[in-house]
């Protein structure tokens, strides 16, 4: 799986989270299924969420930067998954990626990495020595892929789910264009409507000084006083935006907005299924990858933007800690849809954690963006109805008074 979005439906998950918050003590780790966990290289030592200099090699210029580009990232991943794959050396692949690379970003990214390989380091710390531009989930993955012995494999499951994420991400942004174009076109026929066609009537009444209805003479006054303190309009409208974006970037604002999409009968479903479905097919990639149970629940918690997913994470890993099944903390969470808790339960009793995780993942992905384009077909309607509605009052407010003008005249 995008996102995005609406913010809580687009952007569950944020990919340039840091790698060093996956260092959790070995001695604390949970149940996992599938082969036995490593621990990733350079995570040794580490206190659960702490940075170690040691661990992550030599800082590289420019580390700290911004992630880079998804689209860009995937098709780094692309490459490099099939030249691995066919038996080229990981520094000769990414020396040839940088050199056929368009973007001056991307392809200074990969000379650095490609410096750093020919120095001696793994992949893996030359990623986190590059700071957020690859990000934690890139990070964790290659060092579990290389602590395994299969990085050409980790290094597909990464190309497939990014791949994923970018077209899920690309068909929310088409499904929900259409109710914002529709949104757009209300207020520029609004605004038409204010500047233009009623200052043309509220003439012909105050020459004709005939007396007009309440619900006119409001509105043409109100239009009157839009048109004279525009400014101050704009003005206000500016600062409630500003505010807004303030308020949604704020911790107390973020989870009001969650909460709120996760308690709206229309959008709860969509918010469960796509937050879930993205969450547990991370969880898969990352278990079936080799790295150990505790630190992907750890990552997902630390990539997760929405913050009711990184609660259920961070029950998840306390049950984990207390020595629970991790499907116990997903009983009468919000975020968790029918059937989920059961699906992964099963999986935990016959030790299929990691394949299940990814099943049920891309199930509920699937299922969310259903869910979104019914919505979706129910909000057309609604925004046509309600443009249609506002309009025709308008037209009303203003017509019935002319036709009244129009037979006093005849008689």
């Amino acid at each position: 799986m995008n996102a995005s979005a609406a913010p809580p439906l687009e952007e569950s998950l944020d990919p340039s989270a840091d790698a060093a918050a996956l260092s959790l003590s070995a001695a604390t780790r949970g149940p996992t299924q599938g082969p036995p966990p490593r621990r990733l290289p350079g995570l040794q030592g580490s206190a659960p969420g702490a940075s170690s200099a040691a661990a992550r090699g030599p800082r590289a210029k420019g580390a700290g930067s911004k992630p880079l580009d998804k689209r860009d990232l995937v098709m780094m991943v692309t490459q490099l998954s099939i030249m691995t794959r066919s038996g080229v050396d990981v520094a000769d692949a990414i020396n040839s990626i940088a050199g056929r690379a368009s973007k001056p970003a991307v392809r200074e990214s990969l000379s650095q990495l490609h410096a750093a390989l020919q120095e001696g380091s793994r992949l893996s710390q030359a990623l986190a020595a590059q700071g957020d531009r690859f990000g934690g989930v890139m990070t964790a993955s290659v060092a579990a892929g290389e602590a395994s012995g299969k990085l050409p494999q980790v290094l597909d499951r990464m190309r497939v789910l990014m791949r994923d994420e970018l077209r899920l991400r690309s068909a929310i942004r088409s499904v929900v264009s259409y109710p914002l174009v529709l949104m757009v076109v209300t207020f520029g026929v609004l605004g038409a409507m204010v500047f233009f066609v009623l200052p043309q009537f509220g003439s012909i009444y105050e020459s004709s000084q005939a007396p007009t209805p309440v619900v006119t003479k409001l509105l043409l006054n109100t239009a009157s006083v839009i048109r004279t303190y525009w400014w101050a309009v704009a003005a206000a409208g500016g600062l409630g935006l500003v505010g807004a974006a303030r308020l949604a970037r704020s911790a107390t604002g973020r989870r009001w907005i969650d909460r709120t999409c996760f308690q709206i009968p229309l959008l709860r479903s969509v918010c469960r299924s796509l937050g879930v479905g993205r969450v547990f097919r991370l969880q898969g990639v990352l278990l079936e990858s080799g790295v150990p149970l505790l630190e992907v629940l750890q990552l997902t918690k630390s990539v997760s933007r929405n913050s009711l997913m990184k609660d259920l994470n961070a029950r998840m890993q306390q049950a984990v800690l207390v020595g629970k099944r991790m499907s116990s903390a997903l009983e009468g969470h919000v975020c968790v849809p029918d059937g989920a808790l059961e699906m992964v339960a099963t999986a935990e009793a016959n030790g299929q954690l990691a394949g299940v995780l990814q099943t049920v993942g891309e199930f509920f992905e699937s299922e969310g963006e259903q869910q979104l384009k019914e919505v979706v077909k129910i909000a057309e309607p609604i925004i046509i109805v309600l443009l249609g509605v506002v309009v025709g009052a308008i037209v009303l407010a203003v017509m019935m008074p002319m036709l009244d003008l129009s037979t006093a005249g005849a008689h």
